[in-house]
């Protein structure tokens, strides 16, 4: 594999300009077709090393006052980080705000464990591209060749519409009943891609874009088909242990780890009553199988990303494919294989994927050298304002010009809109409200 596929330049904080520091090369290395390929002398090469980026206490101030504001318009507790990464090193916020239990008080612990929802997608999507990059599939291949007979119209559909959410396919999610009435209920793949063609599809394969979980749900079946191993084995031995994620783990039963970051639903007891909190942290994550299973922590998905850019995770022809847009949304969002490219309102051009299921907002968003993930305990209707302008106060600071990431090439640029949003899982703030005789808020 490629590694260090792309770094921006350093930005000099406040150590000042890097040392000046003499480097012998005893064995040179040298790229083959190099002019120095053959009898290449040892010389003594004078080289400046940059200094490590360095946040200002301001900066860190002001990250924190936006996120406490990330509590009080709504969410019980809220955990955030900030990573500028540079040649010399790098530098980190963590920042933690409101409770992680409201019947204890507890603080938010800036370690705490989260489902992060459908940021649990590009981990599938590079999974299944370093099997691409293996050869032992093809982009173009069809789920029909993968899992015959699964979905009608399968022939039709390839691995890249899958992972582009080009597919056409129903979103499964929207024709299920809610978490909170069977949060114990344990779901098969085969019974999500039922639900999915019993509404059939919403548009022809390839010819437009709409977000769909139950592309990665049949990604992650491919995965099995391919190396006939549970997907998130193939996950866990390709990505996660690999890139020393301690704090990542894809659970099977209902249980959370410690230390975690409990989550809530507004629920009304009876009709007109206030909406009061029910617990919703443990529940039965088969239900989002490949698709928003995961449980980490805002430090591992940002090591995640950081690894996954410089080419620790891909290879650069597979990195390449994955960050290629192929359609761009109504909403401006450019959809790659697994991460969407968006252009905050600042101008400043990401990488990003967000999340939403039970009780939980997740985001995760990237520019070439900062890269800010948060996660929302959600309570209030609509969460997404506060946690945008924290992402804008990471990514769009005043006194620096954040450096685009890598596009993949034949890119169609996202058109800006205020703040892009995401179906709720359940049908929440941006969804028609449930017929129930009790709202849900995610």
């Amino acid at each position: 594999m490629t590694s260090k596929r792309w770094l921006a330049p350093a930005t000099v904080g406040a150590a000042g300009v890097g040392a000046l520091l003499l480097v012998q090369v005893l064995q040179p290395v040298v790229w083959p077709g190099s002019p120095f390929a053959a009898g290449a002398p040892t010389r003594v090469v004078a080289q400046m090393v940059p200094a490590p980026p360095r946040l200002s206490s301001h900066e860190r101030a002001h990250l924190q006052h936006v996120l406490d504001e990330v509590v009080t318009e709504g969410s019980s507790g809220a955990v955030a980080q900030l990573v500028e990464t540079g040649k010399g090193g790098s530098d980190s916020w963590t920042g933690v705000a409101g409770v992680a239990d409201r019947s204890t008080g507890a603080p938010v612990d800036p370690d705490a464990h989260f489902r992060i929802a459908s940021l649990s997608k590009p981990f599938v999507a590079a999974t299944l591209l370093q099997l691409v990059g293996e050869g032992r599939a093809e982009l173009d291949d069809t789920v029909e060749q993968h899992l015959p007979g699964l979905v009608d119209g399968g022939a039709q559909i390839t691995l890249e519409m899958l992972l582009s959410h080009t597919s056409g396919l129903f979103s499964y999610n929207r024709a299920m009943p809610p978490v909170v009435e069977d949060p114990l209920r344990r779901w098969e793949p085969a019974e999500l891609v039922e639900i999915a063609e019993e509404q059939g599809p919403v548009f022809e394969p390839g010819t437009d874009v709409a977000y769909s979980n139950i592309n990665y749900v049949l990604a992650a079946l491919v995965i099995e088909s391919v190396t006939g191993r549970p997907y998130a084995q193939e996950v866990r031995e390709r990505i996660i242990e690999p890139l020393g994620l301690t704090g990542t783990s894809i659970p099977e039963g209902p249980e959370m780890p410690e230390p975690v970051l409990r989550a809530y639903l507004a629920i009304r007891p009876a009709p007109g009553a206030p909406p009061e909190p029910v617990g919703i942290t443990e529940f039965d994550p088969s239900r989002w199988y490949g698709t928003a299973q995961i449980v980490s922590t805002v430090t591992d998905v940002n090591r995640f990303y950081t690894a996954l850019f410089e080419g620790e995770v891909l290879d650069e022809g597979m990195l390449t494919e994955m960050l290629k847009v192929r359609a761009t949304d109504e909403q401006g969002v450019g959809y790659g294989l697994g991460p969407r490219r968006q252009t905050l309102s600042c101008g400043v051009r990401v990488w990003m994927h967000s999340g939403n299921i039970s009780g939980y907002r997740t985001w995760t968003v990237h520019t070439a050298d900062r890269h800010v993930t948060l996660f929302q305990a959600r309570f209030a209707e609509d969460p997404d304002p506060p946690a945008w302008k924290l992402i804008e106060a990471a990514l769009c600071p005043s006194e620096r010009s954040a450096t685009a990431p890598p596009d993949g090439g034949r890119s169609p640029e996202p058109t800006p809109v205020p703040r892009p949003s995401e179906p709720s899982p359940e049908g929440g703030y941006d969804l028609p409200p449930p017929r129930r005789e009790y709202e849900l808020d995610s």
